[in-house]
């Protein structure tokens, strides 16, 4: 029976509706929906049926979502490929491509498929760069390059040139096995020299009265141990025998605020290109789905691969949290407990001085703003919800970043607002009349002493930087918060094997100009800066910065804004003046990191360690539109920020989840750059301010003076202002499906409810139970936060077994924020961390095919 040829009836849709909508009734015509060569093709296709219509490259949105989101691939085959070159339409290409190449796919299996060559149409020449994508890496890779980010330029990472001090722990070491904690009743007597056990500690000089005295309130460290002569000693020794005494000369090239901009310009037109945009928002979802089908085929041979490993597991492998808050370094019960103890147990000790000279006592604090029938036997409600929300929302915001007088501030607040300062002032903070003494105990019992009892948990503790005044006074020390938080650091000797620091930078110029604190923008940066270049002889200071990571530019809701007499942008630091108004984020990033390029360049060239810039993202909340660019594009504060971690900032982003809202280009960039992200579910749920409104600027901020004595401020929420996200629609899962480097933070304890006495493991399990991870996938967040973490590079060798020189041989290698480069110590290096070589090969090769779909398709 003759097969009759199947007719398809005119859309009456498209040519009686869309048509005089669209087209201008002068220039409506009727044209084919494929040209004459295809239709003459299709003609006289003599087995044509109705299924085979669908197979024909239409202009529509469905074959631009099959080429892009989910290429549709046909057999690579160079004698049977008639592509006429010189035709410029890529239906028509797409159509040749399927007659010519149809018979051979129906006899053979594609065995090394390749995208239709209709992507070129999509990709190629949408910017004034044949490749954005290669541009902008050598864009990143420069910035990294000059201001001495990356980690080849790290002497820390160079485990032979580098002394670390104190001393590694023994492999086996167990912190119930340490002689050294055990009672005085045991055999084992530290007052004898004879029996100190050097090899692998430093032991402290022999006990007197006072440090019994300490001891027995204490709980024990290994940071009980350390010396800082003996450090002196050792250093000078290490420098000598490495010829590390010898300064070099390199410098490098700083680029210019002009070329920043320019830069800045060129991310903003390839953010905002729809083709790119389009492009990367179906190359995402087919990161995602594509996991997903991974892990459909090959979760049982993960589960496998993690048996074979003996005696690892997730709970034995190291853990890294970057980013825990010194301010909430405790939970609310720990809080309340420790200051009963100090009730009870130090009733009579001089804890507070007022600016008018009376001394008081812990009990005295809870007397202002005590009610008549209230007693002060109230047990562990010292601390409630009340004094937690003021604490955030006020203190954290206006006393805490800048140093004002007591007097000042003594003479602001009553009642229970003052006991609430006079508990943060002297429980929370280092600069007191105590000397920071509670805030070391409270670090060592819940903070340190836990983490070395689990040996596998370490942490980057987030500590303010605190604006005190002039560094040109008469007594630097006093108005130097660096030699202030050394000096704390060595006293109460807060040194351990699992800590580590980060700075954060506050953006509060235009409170430093209220305060009369700094003249310009030049003098808020120098006030930061300035110190860490004049105090280079300082041995404290020197060993102090040792241990810092990273430098944090924090991006709040609380920042100010006023752009009353919002300036040029092209003003050098020293010409912003512009009545207290603050700079753009893209002025705060780009000259921090300046300056950190300054000292990078220093301490590279003095053989000691360099430090990297991190930032946050701008919250929803305050994501206002942008001041910096000066051309036609517009855009919000949180893609300014995204775009300036993107170009300056090699440790990665924190607060990573605002990333899941940002234009799909500059997602897929971060996946591609691989740069690190942080973040913390748990947190993000619980830290959720209430903004107060300015009647006046209409600004939504955190202030003492919009609360007390006006009664126009209006306690209230914007509509516009996100409601509060709940833990299962976090996109931290999505995340990592797709492949970010993605790790997690416990963030801020006080405020997370925790139940634990461990945060990190608290985070890891609520995801575990909430989003259903396995074992591989626990092992590979894990690792992540150790590779991106800010230790030295024999303890990364040592977790995970990375080093930064290739060694001999063909290991793995990965790719961390497109420059840093690791490489695997050994052909095998699970039994460090237990990640399937499934998945990270996966990973690998995942990553590889993207850079080669663009190098393919932009070329």
């Amino acid at each position: 029976m003759a097969t009759q040829q199947a007719q398809r009836r005119p859309s009456m849709l498209f040519e009686h509706y869309d048509a005089p909508v669209d087209i201008p009734r002068q220039l409506k015509q009727k044209e084919p929906t494929l040209k004459e060569e295809a239709t003459k093709k299709l003609n006289a296709a003599k087995l044509l049926s109705i299924d085979d219509m669908d197979m024909i490259s239409l202009k529509t949105n469905f074959d631009k979502q099959m080429i892009l989101g989910s290429p549709m691939y046909l057999e690579s085959d160079e004698e049977t490929e008639t592509r006429d070159e010189n035709c410029d339409d890529p239906y028509i290409s797409h159509f040749n491509h399927y007659t010519t190449s149809q018979n051979t796919l129906m006899d053979n299996c594609c065995l090394n498929p390749i995208p239709t060559d209709s992507t070129h149409f999509y990709c190629k020449n949408v910017m004034n760069f044949s490749n954005p994508f290669s541009e902008l890496s050598q864009l990143r890779s420069n910035y990294i390059s000059s201001s001495f980010q990356d980690n080849k330029s790290n002497i820390k990472y160079n485990i032979d040139n580098w002394l670390l001090y104190p001393k590694p722990l023994p492999k086996f070491w167990k912190f119930e096995k340490d002689e050294r904690f055990k009672n005085e009743e045991s055999e084992y007597d530290l007052s004898n020299p004879s029996k100190k056990i050097r090899n692998g500690y430093y032991m402290p000089q022999p006990f007197d009265e006072e440090y019994e005295k300490q001891r027995k309130q204490n709980v024990p460290y290994t940071g009980e141990y350390f010396d800082i002569e003996h450090y002196r000693n050792k250093n000078v020794a290490f420098r000598d025998d490495h010829g590390l005494n010898q300064s070099c000369q390199e410098t490098r090239t700083i680029p210019t605020f002009d070329s920043f901009k320019n830069n800045f310009e060129f991310v903003i037109e390839m953010i905002q290109n729809h083709t790119l945009n389009s492009m990367s928002e179906k190359r995402l979802r087919y990161l995602l789905n594509k996991f997903q089908l991974f892990q459909h085929l090959k979760s049982k041979s993960e589960i496998l691969e993690n048996k074979q490993v003996p005696y690892r597991d997730f709970y034995n492998s190291r853990k890294v949290d970057q980013d825990l808050l010194l301010s909430g370094i405790l939970s609310q019960r720990q809080l309340g407990e420790f200051i009963w103890d100090k009730i009870n147990y130090e009733p009579d000790k001089i804890v507070y001085c007022t600016s008018e000279g009376e001394k008081l006592k812990v009990g005295d604090f809870f007397l202002f703003g005590k009610d008549a029938c209230e007693s002060l036997d109230i047990g562990l409600k010292l601390i409630d919800d009340e004094f937690l929300d003021w604490y955030r929302d006020i203190y954290l915001v206006t006393y805490h970043i800048i140093k004002v007088h007591d007097k000042q501030i003594e003479s602001n607040l009553v009642g229970k607002e003052l006991r609430y300062y006079l508990i943060a002032k002297t429980f929370l903070e280092f600069d007191n009349y105590i000397e920071g003494q509670y805030l070391a105990e409270i670090l060592i019992k819940y903070a340190i002493h836990l983490l070395e009892k689990s040996k596998y948990q370490l942490v980057q503790i987030s500590i303010d930087y605190q604006f005190m005044g002039k560094n040109g006074d008469d007594n630097f020390a006093e108005n130097n918060w660096w030699i202030k938080f050394s000096k704390w650091m060595i006293k109460w000797k807060l040194i351990s094997y699992n800590v580590r620091w980060n700075v954060q930078i506050t953006r509060v110029f235009s409170k430093l100009f209220k305060f009369n604190m700094v003249q310009n923008f030049q003098d808020y940066l120098d006030l930061f800066f300035e110190p860490l270049f004049l105090c280079r002889d300082d041995p404290d200071l020197q060993y102090c910065l040792t241990t810092v990571c990273c430098f944090d530019v924090v991006i709040s809701q609380s920042d100010e804004y006023l752009w009353t007499e919002f300036p040029n942008i092209d003003l050098k630091p020293k010409d912003w003046i512009a009545n207290g108004d603050n700079p753009t984020i893209s002025h705060y990033l780009y000259y921090l990191y300046a300056k950190l390029s300054e000292l990078n360049q220093l301490r590279f060239n003095s053989n000691t360690n360099t430090i990297v810039l991190r930032s946050y993202c701008s919250p929803s909340a305050s994501a206002r539109s942008s001041q910096f660019s000066a051309s036609d594009h517009y855009f919000t504060e949180r893609t300014e920020s995204l775009i300036c971690n993107l170009l300056l900032c090699n440790g990665g982003l924190l607060q990573g989840e605002s990333l899941w809202t940002a234009p799909s280009a500059l997602e897929y960039l971060f996946y591609l750059f691989q740069i690190p992200i942080l973040t913390a579910p748990l947190s993000s749920v619980s830290l959720h301010p209430t903004l107060v409104q300015n009647p006046t600027s209409g600004n939504f901020y955190m202030s003492t003076e919009s609360i007390k004595g006006n009664k126009d401020i209006k306690h209230s929420r914007d509509v516009t202002v996100e409601e509060q996200v709940s833990y299962r629609n976090n996109p931290f899962m999505n995340l990592v499906k797709i492949g970010f480097r993605v790790a997690i933070s416990s963030k801020s304890v006080l405020y997370n409810s925790s139940y634990t006495l461990e945060p990190i493991i608290e985070e890891y399990s609520v995801a575990a139970s909430i989003y259903l991870l396995n074992a591989a996938d626990l092992c590979e967040l894990a690792r992540n936060s150790v590779i991106c973490s800010g230790f030295e590079g024999f303890y990364k060798a040592h977790w995970t077994g990375v080093v930064v020189k290739k060694p001999e041989g063909s290991p793995m290698s990965e790719t961390i924020g497109l420059h840093d480069v690791w490489f695997d110590k050994n052909e095998d290096t699970r039994i460090k961390h237990n990640v399937p070589n499934i998945r990270r090969e996966y990973r690998m090769e995942t990553l590889n095919q993207e850079w080669s779909f663009i190098d393919e398709h932009f070329n």
